[in-house]
Parts: structure tokens; sequence; C-alpha cells
């Protein structure tokens, strides 16, 4: 399900004001633990005799690597979840991903590019046995720089799964594995279920961390949100993404309304700030989280629109922590029809702030064990076949070959563990007469794609590694050297 946007119905004055979309909170910027030194927990509000009964009974949600309460009555939003491509879940779906596939193959096939000579778009279908499904993989449109569109439809139990990437050519092979990966670890999961291995939840299913995770597989965007039951034109939402390290106070929240307030472009703009009602406006902490501002005003009465409550909460997140991200939270009220304002808000000032500082105190980072459980991954072994290209992490403990071998040196098989990195090969380059003369021949180590040739758990004994495979220092693998 799309999460709901929200966006302010108001024009001309109040219009500036709006908040930056979704798509360019993942450019704002990151930092350290910059909060004042003389900060402190703002004072909670206390819930008022109304809002009592809502929060009685409360549920846990789990989104991504964190959890929030919420009243057991909300309703729970999904938005987009990128872990670092976006993952669809298809409740009941399972029967239809082969024909989806099928029917985006069939597009691809039915457009032409010009520049490639009336070649269609499709690339390659390719079947997948672990868990059921096909690859599908194309260009994204007809200019020469187009970039890949890499889509897996997978059977997961009952429910179906699409996992979409838009790469650069040269990252076709590693984007694959990682589709595949990705296909092989995600699992269904209740709503009401809370992991406790390290991963992220998504809408109806958890996704384990890989063995070993690079930075590359930790880009990603979660966004989740809440309608509340007992006064529907109240709605939270949340999203997380990677923290920014290139621009770390360029566009955060204060430095927002810094702008805002300080440069307003017309004197309408300027008599719209002045009669907006400010309720907060500080450093904020959450738990862990240490980098936010938050910003809680009542917009006022314009022509057609209703006054409103609009509560931002960013935190600019510390660089490659994936527990302290860049975070963007936001409530509003007076929301009928996707717009804020349309309708009068149903939550009085003092219950609008209750109600925000009592959802926003509970978000945590959820509870894992220290390490990734070992078997995420795991499953069936891969059909011989497979290809890995060098850095990649091994999927597959065996015998490996290069996938295209011109003239390497030892380039028959190499025994590579799962979670080791696939090697380099050294291809041998004509001598010199100087290294003639000293028996010498010249090497040079390029990168290339493996390919799983045989299963094997124990690599042979040392002295017949040498012989299969000819290989050096510099080439050994590191089960090979010594």
């Amino acid at each position: 399900m799309e999460m709901l946007k929200v966006l302010p119905m108001a024009r001309g004055a109040i219009k500036r004001l709006a908040l930056a979309p979704l798509a360019a909170m993942i450019m704002l910027g990151a930092g350290c633990d910059h909060a004042p030194k003389d900060w402190k927990m703002p004072n909670m509000t206390a819930l008022t005799p109304r809002l009592h009964p809502m929060f009685e009974k409360t549920k846990t949600v789990c989104f991504g690597r964190f959890m929030v309460d919420v009243p057991a009555s909300a309703t729970v939003d999904w938005g987009k979840a990128n872990v670092p491509f976006r993952v669809t879940i298809y409740p009941e779906g399972a029967g239809k991903m082969e024909a989806l596939a099928q029917e985006f193959a069939d597009k691809l096939k039915s457009e032409k590019a010009i520049y490639l000579n009336k070649i269609p778009l499709l690339i390659s279908v390719d079947n997948v046995l672990q868990p059921d499904g096909r690859v599908v993989t194309g260009y994204d449109g007809f200019e020469a720089t187009a970039e890949l569109k890499i889509s897996g439809f997978f059977k997961l139990n009952t429910d179906g799964v699409i996992i979409e990437a838009r790469p650069l050519k040269e990252e076709r092979v590693t984007t694959t594995e990682d589709i595949n990966s990705i296909a092989r670890r995600v699992r269904q999961r209740a709503v009401d279920e809370i992991p406790t291995e390290p991963g992220n939840c998504i809408e109806r299913a958890f996704l384990p961390d890989k063995q070993n995770p690079t930075q590359d597989d930790l880009m990603e965007h979660i966004r989740i949100g809440f309608r509340l039951k007992e006064f529907p034109d109240a709605h939270f939402s949340i999203y997380t993404a990677p923290s920014n390290p290139y621009n770390p106070e360029g566009d955060s929240l204060q430095a927002q309304w810094k702008r805002i307030k300080e440069d307003p472009a017309t004197p309408e703009e300027k008599a719209a700030l002045a009669k907006i009602k400010y309720f907060r406006e500080s450093s904020r902490q959450i738990h862990d989280w240490k980098t936010g501002y938050e910003v809680l005003v009542r917009n006022p009465d314009e022509e057609h629109v209703h006054s409103y409550h609009d509560f931002q909460a960013k935190f600019t997140g510390v660089p490659h922590d994936p527990f302290r991200p860049y975070t963007d939270i936001q409530f509003q009220t007076g929301v009928g029809g996707n717009a804020a304002g349309s309708t009068k808000a149903s939550l009085t000032d003092e219950e609008a702030i209750a109600v925000w500082d009592k959802i926003t105190s509970t978000i945590r980072v959820r509870p894992t064990s220290a390490t990734t459980v070992k078997s995420a991954d795991a499953g069936p072994r891969l059909p011989l076949g497979e290809l890995a290209a060098t850095g990649r992490t091994c999927p597959q403990t065996g015998w490996w070959v290069p996938d295209e071998d011109s003239g390497t040196k030892g380039g028959r098989r190499w025994h590579i563990k799962k979670g080791e990195r696939m090697p380099h090969v050294v291809s041998q380059v004509a001598p010199s007469l100087w290294q003639k003369l000293k028996g010498e021949q010249p090497t040079h180590r390029t990168a290339t794609v493996w390919r799983l040739v045989e299963h094997g758990d124990a690599p042979l004994p040392s002295a017949d590694i040498a012989a299969a495979n000819g290989s050096t220092d510099e080439q050994a693998s590191p089960n090979q050297k010594g």
C-alpha cells in the first residue's frame, strides 16, 4: 500500500512554507553529535482525558531497524521500501509473478531502441530456482546513456515479491547477484512480529542482513505512516534514509526555518509568518538520536483552508551508521482528501502536542542479537553456473572458474568459500627482452566474473591446489596461500 502523502492546501504565502518533498530528503545533510550542551528533554505534555482511552492499548510496529508504539486502533500505511533496492510484497500474489515477469519482458521486446539499430530494449530473461522466480533485464529508455532496469519476480510462499533496481551498465552482474540474494533472504512476517535478527522490517516481510554487509547494502530508505482512528484527520509519518556526509547542516530543519523566517520573499509571506503560532522550536533528542531539531506550529486560517497543526522533527543522523540515520518525522491535523487544512482539526493544541510527544518518545532501535543469523542467506545450494564478480562476496562455497578465460594464469578452477571476497585473476603478458633474459613471466591482475562449476565444502590439499591451478601467491585466493 502506498503511504498517504499529505500536502498542505494553502497557496500563496503559506505555499512557500511547505516542507521539502521526500525526493529531496534523500540528499539532506548529516552530522555528528552537535546537540547543545544545555539541551534537555522537552517537558512531555500530559494526555488529556479525551486521549487516555486511545492510548490505553498500544501496539509496537517494526519499521526498518526501528520500532514505535502507536495506539492499537491506528492504521498502518507503508510507503516504498528500498533495502537497498525497491522491494514490494504482493499479498497472495505468488501465482501472478510469472505473468507479471512475462508482461514486463514483452513490453521491453515491443519497444525498439533507435540508437541500438532497432534492437529491443529487452536484454535477458533468466529463470531462478531458489526461490522460484525470474529476473528480467533491459534498458531503461532509448538514450545511448540509458541505464539498465533489472526486475526480479519471485514467489514467497503464497505472496509475490518484486525487486527492482536501476544500475549502471557495468553493475549488471553484481546487481543481479544482489537481487537474488535479497530474494533468498526475505521472508514473510506477521504484522505484529518483532524480529530479533539484524535486518529490516518492511510491509508484511522481513529482510535479514547478509553476512558482512557493505555500505552499499546499508543504503536503506523506509517510509511508514499512521492514521488515528479516533481522529481520522490526524496523520503521523516517519521516513529514514542514509545520512549524507557531504553537507551536514546545509539543509537541516533548523537552517530551513532560519531561511524562511529571515528572508520572506514577499510582504504576503511576511504577514503569513506573523500569523503562525509557534509551540516549540528547539533541538530534539530521541534516545540515541542526538542530531535532531523540531518545529511545532499551527498554520493560520486562510481562504478555503482551515487552520491545522504542522509538526516536524528532522535528524541529520550520523554518516555510515544505520542505527542513527537521517530521519524526518511529521504530524499534521486537519487532513482530508490527502491535503492538510481541508477539514477542521479535531485535536486541540494541547492534544496535538501530547500525541506528538507520546508517539515520538517511543521511537527506538529494535533489539537484536549481536550478530547476523548465519542461516539467513543459506538455503539450498546455488545452481552450477552461478556468476560472481571480483570484489563481491562469494555466494556459494565451491569451485569457481573465470567465466571468460582469456589467457589467465591458472585459469582452471579455484576453491572459494561463501562469504569470502571473489579474487582477481592474473593474466600473462608478453615479456620484454630483459625479462626474457632473466626468465621472468610478467603478469597483470584484473577483475573478472567467476562461474561456479562444482560444489564442495573443503579445498584440496595445498599440493594438489598448486598442481591444479598453477597458483602464485599474488593470484591465490585466501584458501590457497601457504
